[in-house]
């Protein structure tokens, strides 16, 4: 049997247990990458599906070249291996294979980087007012922005936010991470929740054709906004705004995270908002803080002059 025939079982798997359509789509980029590496190793059936095979790739990942001559990503190199990984695991579960040939595989390690973009507050007032909330896109593009910056949700979170998730009396969103025992409650500003109120009463219904699949953001055609559209409205504001950064989704995640820690935010709080499983990941906010307070050290303190 070929491993490539075993695919739609481990895609109806992660249905089973209630991944996002976002992840399911990955995962199949991801799987046809692997299953074209086992082809051009002539190692396409399972029986070959080997500890050493799963080394090859994993080496084959570390010194590939994308399109601009650059070596792949570690994030990258570390989203297929564990998605290499994650099928394999499967298939030994299911009695496919004996042996699990991924579960030795360690993944590439990335390094803790500060966020290279953090907004201004008179950047993020910028942002904001570059939607034209006279127009049904505008205001839906203001309530993505706004959501984003006063929860540190991600993208993909945003996207598969669903409009019965929010409760907007007591001012918190519900997010779904995919894994249930990771699902987590984010508080929500007064301030969003009656912008969104206004949304969800006069603006969103112009989206909905059909039936409703009761997502928050809805594209034009009236069905869940995927990922890369909220990527794409972030973008086009922050050219509108004239704002020189690099302007990403993440980049008010980081924003809001900096902001509210410089707010005097205490660090297991924001661990929790933000929904890092180690403390480890949200302290790195702290060294962003502490390069503001060298810039004012070094502007105010008498010996620094």
């Amino acid at each position: 049997m070929k491993v490539k025939a075993l695919i739609p079982a481990y895609i109806r798997h992660l249905k089973t247990l209630g991944r996002s359509p976002w992840t399911i789509r990955i995962t199949r980029f991801n799987l046809n990458d692997f299953i074209r590496f086992l082809e051009s190793e002539k190692s396409e059936h399972i029986e070959q599906l080997t500890h050493e095979v799963m080394c090859e790739y994993q080496q084959e990942q570390a010194f590939r070249l994308t399109a601009k001559g650059s070596l792949l990503s570690l994030r990258t190199q570390a989203k297929r291996l564990s998605t290499a990984k994650g099928f394999t695991r499967f298939l030994k579960e299911q009695d496919y294979l004996v042996s699990d040939p991924g579960e030795r595989i360690r993944l590439p390690r990335r390094p803790k980087r500060l966020p290279r973009v953090i907004l201004s507050p008179n950047e993020v007032k910028k942002l904001f007012k570059a939607c034209d909330m006279r127009t049904n896109n505008g205001y839906r593009n203001r309530i993505a922005i706004e959501i984003l910056y006063d929860t540190a949700i991600r993208r993909l979170e945003l996207a598969n936010l669903k409009v019965a998730d929010l409760d907007l009396a007591h001012g918190y969103a519900l997010i779904k991470s995919g894994k249930g025992d990771k699902d987590r409650v984010v508080p929500v500003s007064k301030k969003v929740c009656k912008l969104t109120q206004t949304y969800l009463v006069g603006i969103r219904p112009h989206y909905v054709s059909g039936d409703d699949p009761g997502h928050l953001i809805l594209n034009r055609w009236g069905g869940q906004m995927d990922p890369n559209g909220i990527w794409q409205i972030v973008k086009r504001c922050a050219k509108l705004a004239k704002i020189k950064k690099n302007v990403t989704t993440h980049t008010l995640r980081h924003t809001c995270a900096t902001h509210m820690l410089k707010n005097g935010a205490p660090l297991r709080h924001l661990q929790e908002m933000l929904g890092h499983e180690s403390l480890e990941s949200t302290q790195i906010y702290t060294r962003v803080t502490i390069n503001d307070l060298k810039q004012i050290h070094a502007k105010y303190h008498p010996s620094e002059q």
